[in-house]
C-alpha cells in the first residue's frame, strides 16, 4: 500500500505543493521589500503575499502543461524553475548585500540555496514525468477500452455475418433442390414431347401429337407413301 502510495503522482504532489507555499513566503518576502515604503503596512503586506501566490501557482500549472513549452537547448521548466528558486533563495538571504559576515555564512547559505535549487529542479522534473507517464497511460487505457469496443463489435458483426452465411447456405441448398426437381421436370416434360422419330421438341402436346401424325420418319407414314407407290406402279 504504502510502495503504491509512493509511486503515485499524490506523493510526488505534496511535497511539490510543500515547495510552492515555500515558494509563496520566499517570493512574498522579496516583493515585500521591493514595494515602496509609502504604502499602507497592511496593504504593502496583502499585495506582497497576493504577488507571492500570483508567482507560485502559475508554476505548478506551467508544471503540468510544459510540453506545451517551446524547448529551446533542452531547457525546460524544471531547469528554469530550480535556477528561479536558486536565485531568488540567494536574494531572500540578502547574499548580495553589502554588508561583509563571515565566510562560513555565505558558504552555508549558498550551499542552501544551491540544495534548494536542485531539490526544486528534481521535483520539478519528477512531477513533469511523472504526470506525462499518468496521462500517457490514462490515454492508452481509453485507446483500449475504444479498440476493446471496436474488436467486440467486429466480432458481433462477424458473428451475425456467419448466422447470414449460414442461413443463406441453408436457402441456397433449398433452391437448389428445388432446382434440380425443376430441371428433372423439365426433363421429363422434354421428353414427352420430343418425338420418338426425328427428335424435335414440340411446344405443347397438341403440337406433339398433330406432329407424329405427319412426321416423315414415322415407319407407318414410311409404309404409307411405299403401297401408295406401287399401286401407282400395277394401274400403269
Amino acid at each position: 500500500m504504502i510502495a503504491k502510495f509512493l509511486n503515485s503522482l499524490e506523493a510526488i504532489l505534496i511535497p511539490m505543493l510543500i515547495l510552492l507555499v515555500a515558494f509563496i513566503v520566499d517570493a512574498g518576502v522579496l516583493f515585500y521589500r521591493v514595494l515602496p515604503e509609502y504604502m499602507n503596512e497592511n496593504l504593502k503586506l496583502f499585495a506582497s503575499i497576493m504577488l507571492g501566490i500570483a508567482v507560485a501557482f502559475p508554476l505548478l500549472l506551467t508544471s503540468v502543461n510544459s510540453n506545451l513549452l517551446k524547448h529551446k537547448y533542452k531547457i525546460g521548466f524544471p531547469e528554469i524553475f530550480g535556477f528561479c528558486s536558486f536565485f531568488m533563495t540567494l536574494l531572500f538571504f540578502d547574499v548580495f548585500s553589502a554588508d561583509i559576515k563571515s565566510f562560513n555564512w555565505y558558504l552555508t547559505s549558498v550551499f542552501m540555496c544551491l540544495l534548494l535549487g536542485l531539490i526544486d529542479y528534481l521535483y520539478a522534473d519528477l512531477f513533469v514525468k511523472k504526470y506525462n507517464q499518468i496521462h500517457n497511460l490514462e490515454q492508452q487505457q481509453i485507446d483500449y477500452e475504444k479498440l476493446k469496443n471496436k474488436n467486440e463489435s467486429l466480432v458481433k458483426e462477424l458473428d451475425e455475418s456467419s448466422l447470414f452465411l449460414e442461413k443463406s447456405k441453408g436457402e441456397l441448398s433449398k433452391t437448389k433442390e428445388s432446382l434440380q426437381r425443376t430441371m428433372g421436370s423439365l426433363e421429363e416434360a422434354n421428353e414427352k414431347l420430343t418425338c420418338p422419330y426425328c427428335s424435335q421438341l414440340q411446344k405443347s402436346v397438341s403440337t406433339y401429337r398433330n406432329h407424329l401424325g405427319g412426321c416423315k420418319d414415322n415407319p407407318k407414314n414410311k409404309l404409307n407413301g411405299n403401297t401408295k407407290t406401287i399401286s401407282n406402279l400395277s394401274e400403269s
